[in-house]
Parts: structure tokens; C-alpha cells; sequence
């Protein structure tokens, strides 16, 4: 189920691409955003029990979802096209909650650059309270893939983390 989220935005690619080889993607490009929601009052950064509302956000697409943990895995498999008077694009969301805290991966698709967004929120409410707020601005870096019809664009710089504080 996770998958197809990436499945989707590669045809999506693939249909954009002009060349006749197919897809030319390169099999090793890492362009969504990886980050991880952590407890820091828990071992291991694991968020402790009680029902979660998670939202992320950019100025053009929005999601949240809620689980109750450790009943549930928070799992989130999202994927929305969006218009924001620039380009046309799609943003997919693909998340769990394990041993380390919640793993999210953000990716946007614009034509045919991959990249995580410019700039996005990422908000944490537990039990019907605020208990985390952040909001990125990655860097990105072209690879120097010469004939790509798909532009992979990697995060610059270190891990992403969100931090729920100790109570």
C-alpha cells in the first residue's frame, strides 16, 4: 500500500518524459524528504502512548491524519495534485510510527523536477493538545545525471527532526 504512492508519481514521470527510451529516471535518485517525529522524553525517540493528530503542510496542499498509538502504526499512505500559480504538481506524504518515532517522507513532483517542497510545516497534537511545531526550508542539490529527463533534486544537510518534548 505504501508504494503506491512512488508508484504513481513514477508513471506520472514517465508520461511526462519526451524520450522515446522510456523512463530514464536514475535508479538510485533520493528526492523525497525524509523526517522523523520524535519523543524526546522516550527511549529510542519513540512516541509514547495517546492519540496523535499530525498535519503537514505547504502553501499549496495540506494533510492530516490521527491514529491512536501504540494501538495503531499511523500509517499514512497521500498522494493530491496541486496548482500554485507557478506549475502544476503533485505532493505525496508516505508515513508509519515505529521504534525511532514516526517516519515521514515528503516528495513533490513538479514537471519533471522530484524534489521535497521549498517550504513545509510540520504540526504534532497529542491528546487534543499542540505539543510540536516546525517548519522547514531544505536546501536542494542537482546530481549530475547528464541526460535525465526527470531533474532528482537531494536534500542538503543533515536530518530532519521534528522534537516532542519531554512533559
Amino acid at each position: 500500500m505504501l508504494q503506491r504512492t512512488w508508484l504513481l508519481g513514477l508513471v506520472l514521470a514517465a508520461a511526462g518524459c519526451n524520450k522515446s527510451s522510456g523512463i530514464c529516471m536514475n535508479s538510485s535518485c533520493e528526492a523525497s524528504v525524509p523526517l522523523t517525529v520524535v519523543d524526546d522524553g522516550q527511549p529510542g525517540g519513540r512516541l509514547r502512548a495517546g492519540a496523535y493528530t499530525f498535519r503537514v503542510s505547504t502553501d499549496y496542499a495540506e494533510e492530516t491524519w490521527s491514529c491512536a498509538l501504540p494501538a495503531e502504526d499511523c500509517a499514512l499512505d497521500f498522494f493530491t495534485p496541486f496548482e500554485d500559480g507557478e506549475d502544476d504538481g503533485t505532493l505525496s506524504i508516505v508515513a508509519h510510527a515505529g521504534e525511532t518515532g514516526l517516519q515521514l517522507e515528503v516528495l513533490e513532483i513538479r514537471g519533471n523536477t522530484w524534489s521535497g517542497p521549498a517550504k513545509f510545516v510540520v504540526a504534532v497534537e497529542r491528546d487534543g493538545e499542540p505539543v510540536a511545531l516546525e517548519t522547514f526550508e531544505p536546501r536542494y542539490e542537482e546530481p549530475l545525471v547528464p541526460d535525465a529527463c526527470a531533474v532528482c533534486l537531494k536534500r542538503k544537510g543533515g536530518d530532519l527532526v521534528v522534537h516532542v518534548p519531554a512533559e
